[in-house]
């Protein structure tokens, strides 16, 4: 019988089924729901391995059940959905095509036949939505360009939204900026020297980089963040468990002997059992790291590389993916140990699955690029919902770390509702990767110029202590000295009073300027009803409250503060300038920002007294003491500071083709 309600039961018995888990459906009911008359272009992040097919399943079932009872029982209405490969390769393909084969209106392609898949599957019946998987691949200069797709939109079908996945989607979202600015640089160098050429040139890369950012501003994109179920283990929890152990540049390098390699290598071979390890080295040394795990007493057939046309290996020395999880099955009957070597530039974008992780005894990655470099490598295949927390992985942590802040931060800014403030998120990225010392977030990034960002403030000092006191601004009798004896924190208490008692009784004010030789030496963050608690405008750390909470914790538990983090110093303000740093909490501060919240309400400052254990008042004063200065982290900045301003041609050197 062809009736809606027959249409749509057959998708709730997919939303049922075992198919789908309901973190998968949740994440994309939160992606269709973004959608409005403003908002055609939606980004999901989705954490590796996080069951971003499963996301995209629920979609196309969400797309169908949005037709009217009268479409969705129209047949050549049925195809409303195309799914494009960012990647041209028909592996890639054909798993999408499996995974996605229980939705029956949606059709898979990859962007080398995205026109012919318009012409062939929607004939007089253009697609209603669009999905693009894997988008971060979309920034390198030779590689996925978005112009054609936005171009389609545009011109075409004007009423067609589009989803981007990736658990790495920065350089998609801030690529091809990135590449226009550098463009802007070139243009105004060239003028300079009068290289008419060379502007032309620089102009013309500029126009094409607009056109291929994925923010759109006509399309008003959304970006939605999906949170995992409790089942799930990935960076954050092999950080948390001390799984990852740090590869710098005097170790990196598999065939150089290292204390790393060493455990490593003993860890491998006290396995008991069936496992195995996957190791990832530099183009060209494949075949030398295959002879090292030979030399190591490793049976030379349990040893294989993975990939096509690889520089240096023998085509029969080569062994393709399905063919090395077949000899897993086999070796899983004879309690063999088996080493998977793979080469920076090898395509790693695939789902082992739960046996192999649930057996994997550890990953070794050379990669030295970026944030995605690292956790799409062997860290990201080791993710998902598995029970294995016991693999050891050898990597670079400080870009596992970034991303596991990340993390935290998209968690806390973009899991129950989307997010629209991209320059906010703009401005946080390049603090990671300032924070982190990474060369940068994404995979695919190719451009003329990469300008180092200087560390300004690298004079380092620990952070002494902190207080948190009422401000008792009606009580000009007060005696703080219940709360501190320390006369610099006693004096920075009433300089903090005295700026809302200027004219008598305090007054809401949107700043409040620490002018004056007496008063340059105290760093005040005034909080307001937007900083206290959104969390869309919030900082690395979170907004005013939760990063309150956190330092305060940290130096509860005797932990390392860095007083320049807690500075935040700006403007060309230095944390070596600052004794003392106060954020104050009060219903007198006001946000100038158009948003709903601009003022904190007295409940929230008591909320904050409460959680400090003192009287309510309608303003409190957190403040923190310098400490001693940090000679190591003061010299690490100075060295970061020393590397060259720019390099040339940039390019990430995890493509993960299967040819090198």
């Amino acid at each position: 019988m062809n009736q809606p309600d027959k249409h749509r039961q057959r998708i709730a018995d997919i939303f049922s089924s075992d198919a789908l888990h309901q973190h998968q459906i949740d994440a994309a009911q939160k992606t269709y729901s973004a959608f409005n008359n403003d908002v055609r272009a939606v980004v999901t992040a989705a954490e590796m391995q996080a069951g971003k097919s499963g996301i995209a399943l629920a979609l196309c079932c969400f797309q169908r059940l949005n037709l009217s009872d009268t479409d969705i029982c129209d047949r050549k209405q049925l195809k409303d959905t195309l799914y494009l490969v960012t990647m041209p390769d028909t592996a890639l393909r054909n798993q999408a095509e499996d995974d996605l084969k229980l939705a029956k209106n949606v059709v898979v392609s990859n962007f080398v036949n995205f026109e012919k898949a318009l012409e062939a599957d929607f004939k007089g019946n253009p697609p209603k939505l669009i999905i693009i998987d894997e988008c971060h691949y979309g920034s390198n200069v030779s590689g996925i360009r978005y112009s054609s797709v936005f171009d389609y939109l545009e011109q075409e079908n004007d009423t067609c939204k589009v989803v981007f996945i990736s658990a790495t989607p920065f350089g998609a979202l801030y690529g091809a900026e990135t590449e226009y600015q550098e463009a802007l640089e070139i243009c105004t160098e060239a003028e300079e020297e009068h290289n008419d050429e060379l502007l032309h040139e620089s102009q013309q890369a500029a126009n094409d980089a607009l056109r291929d950012s994925i923010l759109r501003r006509d399309f008003g994109t959304r970006l939605v963040f999906h949170k995992t179920s409790d089942e799930y283990y990935g960076v954050r929890e092999m950080l948390l468990n001390g799984r990852l152990k740090h590869l710098d540049d005097n170790c990196r390098n598999f065939l150089i002997d290292s204390d790393q390699r060493l455990s490593f290598m003993n860890q491998f071979k006290q396995h008991e059992g069936m496992g195995w390890s996957l190791v990832r080295v530099p183009a060209g040394n494949a075949m030398d790291a295959k002879q090292l795990f030979i030399s190591q007493g490793i049976e030379e057939h349990n040893i294989f590389i993975l990939g096509n046309s690889l520089s240096g290996v023998p085509e029969d020395e080569l062994s393709t993916i399905d063919r090395f999880k077949k000899e897993f099955e086999d070796a899983q009957l004879f309690g063999d140990k088996l080493v998977a070597i793979t080469v920076a530039g090898c395509r790693a974008g695939i789902n082992f699955g739960a046996m192999m992780k649930n057996n994997l005894i550890s990953t070794w990655d050379s990669t030295v690029a970026s944030v995605a470099a690292v956790v799409q490598a062997n860290v990201g295949r080791a993710c998902g919902y598995h029970d294995n927390n016991t693999s050891m992985h050898y990597t670079n942590s400080n870009a596992a770390e970034a991303y596991g802040a990340i993390l935290d931060y998209l968690e806390r800014t973009c899991s129950d509702q989307a997010a629209s403030d991209f320059e906010g998120l703009k401005e946080f990225f390049d603090d990671i990767c300032q924070e982190y010392q990474v060369n940068g977030l994404d995979v695919g990034l190719t451009i003329k110029y990469k300008r180092r960002r200087p560390i300004g403030d690298v004079e380092t000092y620990a952070t002494d202590s902190y207080v948190a006191v009422p401000a008792k601004l009606l009580d000009h009798e007060f005696d703080f000295n219940l709360f501190t004896q320390d006369k610099h924190m006693l004096a920075a208490i009433t300089i903090l009073r005295e700026e809302f008692t200027k004219k008598g009784a305090p007054s809401v004010k949107g700043n409040r300027a620490m002018r004056g030789k007496k008063k340059n030496w105290i760093k005040a963050q005034w909080v307001n009803g937007d900083s206290y608690d959104n969390r869309e405008k919030a900082g690395v750390d979170g907004p005013q409250k939760d990063r309150t909470i956190m330092l305060t914790d940290m130096l509860n538990n005797k932990e390392f503060v860095e007083f320049n983090r807690v500075v935040a110093p700006g403007s060309g303000e230095l944390s070596e300038n600052k004794l003392i740093t106060a954020t104050v909490f009060s219903i007198y501060n006001i946000s100038r920002r158009k948003v709903i919240k601009t003022m904190m309400t007295e409940h929230d400052v008591w909320d904050m007294c409460d959680h400090f254990n003192i009287a309510h008042d309608d303003t409190m004063f957190i403040l923190y003491k310098r400490g001693e200065y940090d000679i190591d982290k003061t010299l690490a900045k100075k060295e970061h500071n020393k590397l060259p301003e720019k390099t040339g041609d940039l390019r990430d050197e995890s493509q993960f083709s299967m040819k090198q």
